[in-house]
């Protein structure tokens, strides 16, 4: 079952779904939302689902009254969120949904690639544990995901978006996005690339030349990694918006990026699912799967449709580099 408002049919105006669990405290992520959707000019709905559910004791289905209770609480409580969030303006879509979850959200984001969906994830001395819903979407490899973490008080504004690029055409897609954020925020972009580590063939005695050549890598990528840097930050400057860029070099990437989120006191971290170190066949790049797992603030993850005129850097069977496709097993 489902209830729109007239205009969230029939428009291709970007939608921030909050995905709302009615048995958890999910109003530390309705704040962040709607900044999102203030900031990409995007209608903010409220999204909620009923898992079919059965007796524990036989098995047997619900009780069809216990059932239409269930679904009428569920409906007055998504129309209370509606109405208080709507901020004196045309009341706010709600989409009221029955079974399993992540197949009915994605039936309301299909064929609406602009679509955000917003979802709580909890947060503890471990790090982040994502719940079934937020691990199945991003394993999807359909939609663009907005995670807010439940264990830490969450801004309802930002004022610094650090944005990992790997120098790739794929990632670099994100900053129109980026932008739009940071200009409605007043926020500050800090562009980072983490320059990966040579590994070089270690099947016996290490040759003196070794060394060298590894120096000499590592300067290479540098320099040209600060140069590419530059020139989006340039780009960026021109449009108005506050960036700086910043490149770490040294030890695994994936760790080098998570202490910079810290470093730099990271308030929004938005990632592009795919870049160089991505396979077209899996949902998301190894480097992206690690900061979602480690990272304690909010965190997007952007994907866009295909483009063939972008061959990717892996996908013919002579591709080099080692597969590392995302897995978020807990």
């Amino acid at each position: 079952m489902q209830h729109n408002s007239s205009a969230a049919n029939g428009c291709e105006t970007p939608r921030v779904l909050v995905c709302i669990d009615l048995a958890k405290e999910t109003q530390g992520i309705i704040s962040p939302a709607k900044t999102i959707a203030r900031a990409l000019n995007a209608d903010l709905a409220f999204v909620h689902v009923i898992k079919a559910q059965r007796h524990a004791a036989n098995g047997a289905p619900i009780d069809p009254v216990e059932w239409e209770i269930m679904r009428r609480e569920a409906k007055a409580h998504m129309e209370r969120f509606a109405s208080e969030h709507a901020d004196g303006k045309e009341a706010l879509a709600t989409h009221l949904l029955e079974g399993n979850c992540t197949e009915q959200i994605g039936k309301v984001m299909a064929s609406r690639a602009q679509d955000i969906a917003v979802l709580g994830r909890q947060q503890d001395e471990a790090g982040a544990r994502l719940g079934q819903t937020a691990r199945e979407m991003l394993e999807s490899g359909s939609n663009s995901l907005f995670l807010v973490p439940f264990g830490v008080e969450s801004r309802p504004d930002f004022s610094r978006i650090l944005v990992p690029l790997d120098c790739s055409r794929r990632s670099e897609r994100i900053l129109p996005l980026v932008e739009k954020i940071a200009r409605s925020e007043n926020a500050e972009i800090v562009l980072v690339h983490a320059v990966p580590e040579p590994v070089l063939t270690d099947a016996g005695p290490g040759e003196p030349s070794d060394k060298e050549l590894i120096s000499r890598f590592n300067a290479r990528n540098e320099r040209v990694a600060r140069k590419y840097l530059e020139h989006l930050c340039e780009r960026i400057c021109a449009d108005g918006v506050r960036v700086r860029s910043l490149v770490l070099c040294g030890g695994d990437v994936r760790r080098q990026l998570a202490a910079a989120v810290v470093e730099q006191g990271t308030d929004l971290l938005v990632l592009a699912s795919h870049g160089h170190s991505g396979f077209d066949d899996v949902p998301f790049g190894d480097v992206a799967n690690y900061l979602i797992k480690n990272s304690d603030i909010p965190t997007m993850v952007i994907r866009f449709s295909g483009n063939a005129a972008e061959t990717h850097a892996f996908a013919q069977a002579r591709s080099k580099g080692i597969r590392s496709p995302g897995t978020l097993a807990q």
